[in-house]
C-alpha cells in the first residue's frame, strides 16, 4: 500500500462515517414527511417538521464539536503541565538503558514536537508502559536499546540492519502508520521490501481492522502471531496487561525448561 493508497483509504473511512450520518438524516426526513403526509397534515406543518429534523441533526453535530472544543479548553492548562512532566520523567528513566544503539532489539519511541499544540496535550507513552516492556525484555534476556528521538533516516537504518532482529514502535499510530513525532507520520508501506525483513516487529499503539500492517510487510508468516499488534484502539491498560502476560509466560517457560534439564 503506497502513501497515495493510504490517503484514499483514510478518505474512504471518513466518508463512511459521513455517509451513515447522511443516510440517518435523509431517513428521518423521509419518515417524518411520509408520516405527516399520510395523516393528512398541512404543507406548513410538514415543512416545519422537516426544518425541526434538520435543526436537531445540525445541533447534534455542533454539540459534538463544541464538547470536544470545550474539553480541550478546560483541560489544556492541566495537560500542558502534566504531559511534559511525565514525558521528562520517562526520559530520566530511559537514562538507565542503552540508547541509539543497534542492538538485537530496538525500541523506537514516538516523541512530542513542542512547537505543535498536540505535543502539549496528547501524551505519547507513560513510564509505567516502558517499565512493563523493560521487565519483559529482561525476563527474555535480550539486549535492547531505546531510540527516544529517532528520525526517518534512523528508522530506515534500523530496519535495514540485519543485526537488529526485533523492532518495537511505541507511541501513537494505526495499522498503517506510526507517528514518529507529533504530526509526522512514518508510513509502514515504505518498508515493503525484502531488505527490511525482521524476525519480529511490534506495533505498540492503536490499530484498525482493515489494511496491511508493518507485521504483514516484513515478518515471516510463522512469527506474525507472536508480534504485538492490536487491530483496535488501545490504552496504557491494554499495553501493560499484554506485556505482563508475555512476561509471565516467559517466566513459566524458563522455569519449565530449567526443570526439564535437572
Amino acid at each position: 500500500m503506497h502513501r497515495s493508497e493510504r490517503t484514499i483509504e483514510t478518505f474512504v473511512e471518513e466518508a463512511q462515517f459521513k455517509l451513515i450520518i447522511s443516510l440517518c438524516y435523509l431517513a428521518s426526513l423521509i419518515a417524518t414527511t411520509g408520516y405527516l403526509c399520510a395523516t393528512g397534515r398541512s404543507v406548513g406543518i410538514v415543512l416545519i417538521s422537516m426544518a425541526s429534523v434538520h435543526a436537531v441533526f445540525m445541533s447534534l453535530l455542533a454539540l459534538k464539536d463544541f464538547i470536544r472544543g470545550f474539553y480541550l479548553l478546560l483541560y489544556s492548562p492541566v495537560f500542558m503541565v502534566a504531559i511534559p512532566v511525565q514525558y521528562f520523567r520517562a526520559q530520566r528513566y530511559l537514562r538507565e538503558f542503552s540508547q541509539n544503539q543497534r542492538e538485537e532489539v530496538v525500541i523506537v519511541l514516538g516523541h512530542p514536537d513542542w512547537l505543535r499544540f498536540d505535543g502539549w496535550n496528547k501524551p505519547i507513552f507513560y513510564t509505567s508502559e516502558l517499565k512493563s516492556l523493560v521487565k519483559y525484555l529482561k525476563a527474555k534476556g535480550q539486549n535492547f536499546s531505546f531510540y527516544p528521538q529517532a528520525n526517518f533516516a534512523d528508522v530506515e537504518g534500523i530496519m535495514g540492519d540485519s543485526s537488529v532482529k526485533e523492532v518495537y514502535f511505541f507511541g501513537h499510530g494505526n495499522a498503517h502508520e506510526f507517528e514518529l513525532a507529533t504530526g509526522q507520520s512514518l508510513y509502514y508501506c515504505d518498508f515493503n521490501d525484502p531488505k527490511f525483513r525482521k524476525e519480529f516487529v511490534h506495533q505498540v499503539h492503536c490499530g484498525d481492522a482493515q489494511g496491511k500492517s508493518l507485521v504483514d510487510y516484513v515478518v515471516p508468516e510463522i512469527n506474525k502471531s507472536k508480534c504485538f499488534l492490536f487491530r483496535k484502539p488501545i490504552t496504557a491498560y491494554h499495553i501493560i496487561k499484554e506485556f505482563k502476560r508475555r512476561h509471565d509466560e516467559t517466566i513459566r517457560r524458563v522455569g519449565t525448561d530449567r526443570g526439564s534439564t535437572q
